[in-house]
């Protein structure tokens, strides 16, 4: 999977991690909102920040998780103030567009052949109404599996329960 990453130091490590987002090697951060991704035994990921480290320019999301299990999966998750919520569809739309991101997972895709489903997710500190979501969805024509909420008082939100 790390090979399919062309800046290594945008990949959470363990150790080391340079940009503020990283918390650790399967959970990213920003304004107090995080997000994670737990493992079992035999599963792999990689947590990668997108949000001017592998993209730099233009309309892009925060975050990438590329998952491999026993399905291979790419989470692309935007962290966004509950204010700006529209905003975030527009980032994981226009991300999901662009060339560094479609090329990302033919590479992944490409390790083995497997299909590589993709899943869009936005993590905020309030709820949104089902009708807005759909609103949102159709106008920026993209599928955001969920909208979930990270507040300090909460625990952080598990894409694992979404695989």
């Amino acid at each position: 999977m790390n090979s399919c990453i062309e800046k290594q130091d945008c990949i959470c490590k363990k150790y080391n991690s340079i940009p503020k987002e990283f918390v650790s090697e399967l959970e990213i951060r920003d304004s107090r909102k995080s997000i994670k991704l737990s493992l079992k035994n035999s599963e792999n990921t990689i947590a990668v920040i997108l949000d001017d480290c592998l993209i730099t320019k233009d309309i892009r999301c925060d975050a990438l998780f590329l998952f491999e299990g026993t399905k291979k999966i790419s989470f692309l998750v935007e962290l966004k103030g509950f204010g700006e919520i529209e905003k975030a569809f527009k980032q994981l739309s226009y991300t999901k567009q662009r060339e560094e991101y479609k090329k990302i997972v033919e590479c992944f895709k490409g390790l083995d052949d497997k299909k590589v489903y993709q899943k869009c997710f936005i993590i905020t500190n309030g709820k949104l109404d089902n009708s807005k979501k759909e609103k949102f969805e159709n106008k920026y024509k993209i599928r955001v599996v969920q909208v979930l909420v990270s507040d300090a008082i909460k625990p952080i939100p598990d894409l694992r329960k979404y695989l």
